[in-house]
């Protein structure tokens, strides 16, 4: 009896049991012994060495160690607290993570340090979680780990932010650049301020200046002295009219030994204009050179200006200069419609290319006749006063003068320009013709083979057919530019084809060669010379440079004429290559002396204002530091002082041993 009741007991305890055990087995928190515990076998062995691998990544990385658990079950207990009871058990430092992952209860819990760094809810949520929704329980390891990994994980670049740093720094290096360059400009125009006070003709003097403020120095001093031989110039031919040849005899001497003197000076600009590099030393020699040659013309134009103003005493006679004045005023306005006529119909026959150096003419020779008869006004204002309130009188009389030679010398360019161009286009089917002769006998030539020159012919034979082709398709429209490249290119191959043969039909070739060259060198040179002329307030030396050279190959073609017409071809060439260099800079320099013009004193106005001295200023009549960006001179000063008109005389730069200050020096 007593043992059928123990059995039952048991029994019945068993059954008890059996009905109230767990269906998974349940894993308390236990020690662990790896990073990596699988105790349910879930993951494969690629997916463990993965996940190996990523946490051997991030402690490498981060010093960070990532613990991750496999168990069936968390035995009823939430996830995060079965997490930090394992961690506490196993001693895990609080700088240490743990991913735990009850695979049959679907729950886990992913505890991440503060220090790593890591916002552990979006790292959960965002990267590990669908990992363990699809069953990779090795991916979510993996994303765990990556995810306190930088070096694995791409970061977004904070765009906004770097280009705003970017910005600064872009910022930062403009102001230091700008701060460079002002204080660079600043000690140039001291350096240069102190190379004025020096004696341009002690060259033991000039040896003492800064070579860039030498080379400033060179540049400005041949820009004035050659605005001095010019006026001189042009007061002069006023007096011959007046006086004779006789009686103007030594003032006309030195005006010719200063133009000789400065082209020295110009030959020696141009030196140090080309491609050829030159030594500091000899660099400084030939600057010297040039302020030298340029001081000396401008002494020989003042050593005679005392007694200039002797002879063209303009207050003796002023009422009848005065009406001879207004007479001029009238007769140069009568030619301005008729120039304009002129101009608008070679406007609408060729290109504005053939009219570039008397396009704006007419608009300037009616500024330069305002401007005059604004002082012929004031001048006949002064005369009615007493003696001694007739101050500013002969500077109205010079400016008044200075300003209608140059209305006319701008009237008169529109008539020569119009003649070069129609005899341009008169001879160019005459030119095409000879030039195609050329090219004919050039193929013969080359056809018979044998030549030491046969490269040389045929190079100039492909741009003489290069020019033809040129001519008859621009001819019509730029007839004067077509001509100019034809007579080039024509000379070139008369020049190699005369080598090759002595018969005298190549001889007169080269002669008519040469004369067709010679006439378009002289009409470009006369045309860019008259332009700088009358705009010569706002030219630099740039382009004072390339006319002078043009001028000396001019004048070596005509000399070499009668002794070796190749070499006089090429003289004329050259002479119409700079010229046209010079029309291009001299077009510059206007362009950028008008805008520092019309930004200060604005498009309008009348005498003593703005916009309406703006000619008589760019011509060189009122003085005007206008290359250098400002304007000297006091425009605002009104018709009788505060102002100075250019005349006959130097520059003001040649005074015995000192001082080079600017101005404007007159007979």
């Amino acid at each position: 009896m007593r043992v059928t009741r123990l059995i039952g007991l048991v029994l019945a305890v068993l059954t008890l049991g059996g009905l109230v055990a767990p269906a998974a087995s349940a894993v308390p928190p236990t020690r662990l012994s790896d990073y990596v515990t699988d105790t349910n076998d879930v993951l494969s062995a690629d997916g463990l060495a993965k996940v190996k691998t990523a946490v051997d990544d991030l402690y490498d990385a981060r010093r960070v160690r990532l613990w991750v658990v496999y168990v069936d079950s968390f035995s009823g207990t939430d996830a995060a607290t079965w997490a930090r009871n394992t961690m506490r058990i196993n001693d895990i430092q609080d700088d240490d993570a743990i991913l735990a992952v009850a695979t049959k209860d679907r729950s886990y819990a992913l505890l991440v340090p503060d220090s790593a760094g890591v916002d552990g809810n979006a790292l959960r949520r965002n990267d590990v979680e669908p990992f363990l929704r699809r069953g990779d329980w090795a991916g979510a390891a993996v994303a765990a780990a990556n995810g306190m990994n930088p070096t694995t994980t791409v970061q977004p670049i904070p765009w906004v932010g770097v280009l705003v740093f970017l910005t600064v720094i872009a910022i930062a290096l403009l102001l230091l650049l700008l701060w460079a360059r002002r204080r660079k400009r600043k000690r140039r125009e001291a350096e240069l301020a102190a190379a004025r006070r020096v004696d341009p003709s002690d060259p033991n003097a000039l040896a003492a200046v800064p070579l860039e403020a030498l080379d400033d120095l060179s540049k400005s001093i041949v820009v004035d002295v050659d605005n001095a031989v010019r006026t001189s110039d042009n007061e002069l031919s006023l007096a011959v009219e007046e006086f004779g040849e006789k009686d103007t005899a030594p003032f006309t001497a030195a005006v010719a030994a200063a133009k000789t003197t400065l082209a020295q000076a110009f030959n020696v600009r141009q030196t140090l204009d080309d491609a050829v590099p030159e030594s500091p030393q000899v660099r400084r020699d030939l600057l010297t050179r040039v302020i030298v040659a340029a001081a000396k013309a401008d002494r020989e134009l003042d050593a005679r200006r005392d007694a200039f103003h002797e002879l063209r005493d303009l207050v003796i006679n002023a009422p009848t200069r005065l009406d001879g004045f207004t007479q001029q005023v009238v007769d140069l306005t009568a030619r301005i419609d008729p120039a304009r006529s002129k101009l608008t119909s070679l406007g609408t026959q060729f290109a504005a290319t053939a009219l570039a150096s008397v396009s704006d003419n007419v608009d300037e020779a009616k500024q330069r006749l305002a401007f005059a008869d604004d002082n012929i006004t004031n001048a006949r204002a002064l005369i009615a006063r007493p003696a001694e309130g007739q101050g500013g009188l002969v500077d109205s009389i010079r400016a008044a003068e200075s300003a209608l030679g140059q209305a006319r010398t701008l009237l008169d360019a529109i008539d020569t320009a119009a003649t070069d161009i129609k005899h341009a286009a008169a001879t160019l089917p005459e030119t095409i013709a000879d030039i195609q002769n050329g090219i004919t006998e050039a193929g013969g030539r080359l056809a018979q083979g044998n030549s030491r020159h046969a490269a040389e012919v045929s190079s100039a034979r492909d741009a003489a057919v290069k020019a033809v082709a040129n001519a008859e398709s621009t001819g019509a429209t730029d007839p004067l530019g077509a001509f100019t490249q034809l007579t080039r290119a024509d000379a070139e191959l008369d020049r190699l084809l005369s080598i090759l043969s002595e018969e005298q039909a190549a001889a007169k070739r080269l002669s008519r060669a040469f004369d067709q060259a010679f006439f378009s060198a002289q009409s470009q040179v006369q045309a860019v010379s008259d332009f700088i002329d009358t705009r010569r307030g706002s030219i630099g030396p740039e382009a004072r440079t390339r006319l002078a050279e043009a001028t000396r190959q001019v004048q070596a073609a005509e000399a070499k004429k009668t002794t070796n017409l190749s070499e006089a071809i090429a003289h004329a060439n050259g002479a119409a290559t700079l010229a046209g260099q010079a029309q291009s800079l001299a077009e510059d320099d206007v362009r950028a002396a008008q805008r520092v013009y019309a930004g200060r004193y604005g498009g309008g106005g009348g005498y003593g204002g703005g916009g309406g001295n703006m000619g008589a200023v760019l011509g060189g009549i009122i003085i005007g530091n206008i290359l250098s960006g400002g304007l000297g001179g006091g425009l605002g000063g009104g018709m009788s002082g505060g102002w100075s008109p250019t005349s006959y005389g130097g520059s003001g730069h040649g005074g015995g041993g000192g001082g080079y200050s600017g101005g404007g020096g007159r007979f």
